[in-house]
């Protein structure tokens, strides 16, 4: 079932399929929905899968003025209650999508189930990272879009995965079309001030299950297992063949891993 829900300010597209208990996913920059075909094919058989575009990607509308992680999860909050979902709920959030299933968690962590962050660090954005997403900004307000897309898109992937993923890479650069520039700069905006999660998961009594790609070039995998080390309910899974895209990449393996990781948290 597919639905533009309007809330506040928003204008949210959610698409949900299967039955069972609910399994939110959340895209990254520069992404919409589709993304998550595979994995929706393949946890939709046992679980009913909520997935939606974020602000200025895909099918959603623009994100309003002073939009942050932080203010959009209430906004998610109440679509999960119009998609009457009950109870705790089971979330996976890749990069971009992470900080917002981290900010979720925070605000609401008696709705988590389970958290699995792929290629999405708990900290938060260091003064390098802030600056490189800045420039990136002055780049698109500039006309530069199609230069900029050029270059990063290609280095989502591990160098072994680059040539031969062309499917992947052709969905990346449709979703990446349908991005709006104020979609886009919202989105810089609220990846330069998310927060701190780390002590967050910490704290957490919900499991969560931590993806990174050896070869990652946005964030170092070697990050991601230091923090996944300081957080006792902690699972994690390192993509050896994998770049910031492991669910594309490697995605047997990570269909795997996450299925007999929701799975053990429902047994």
């Amino acid at each position: 079932m597919e639905q533009l829900i309007e809330i506040t300010e928003y204008k949210i597209f959610t698409k949900t399929e299967g039955e069972g208990l609910p399994l939110l996913l959340l895209h990254s920059y520069w992404g919409d929905q589709r993304l998550f075909d595979v994995l929706t094919r393949a946890f939709s058989k046992k679980w009913k899968v909520i997935r939606i575009d974020l602000p200025g990607h895909g099918q959603s509308g623009n994100p309003p003025p002073g939009y942050t992680f932080d203010t959009f999860a209430v906004v998610l909050n109440e679509l999960l209650m119009i998609l009457k979902v009950q109870g705790t709920v089971s979330v996976i959030g890749h990069s971009m999508g992470g900080y917002l299933a981290m900010a979720y968690a925070t605000k609401f962590p008696e709705k988590i189930a389970s958290l699995i962050l792929m290629h999405s660090p708990a900290k938060a954005a260091d003064g390098q990272s802030i600056k490189l997403r800045e420039r990136e900004g002055r780049l698109l307000a500039k006309g530069k879009r199609d230069l900029l897309l050029q270059a990063t898109i290609p280095s989502n992937f591990a160098p072994e995965n680059s040539f031969k993923m062309q499917a992947a890479l052709h969905l990346l650069t449709q979703t990446s079309s349908l991005v709006t520039l104020e979609g886009a700069l919202g989105s810089i905006r609220a990846i330069n001030l998310r927060a701190n999660s780390l002590r967050v998961l910490q704290n957490a009594r919900f499991p969560v299950l931590i993806i990174a790609g050896q070869h990652d070039k946005v964030y170092q995998a070697e990050d991601q297992l230091v923090e996944a080390e300081q957080i006792p309910n902690s699972q994690v899974l390192l993509l050896h063949h994998s770049g910031h895209l492991g669910f594309m990449e490697e995605e047997e393996l990570v269909i795997e891993k996450i299925s007999d990781f929701l799975n053990e948290k429902i047994s």
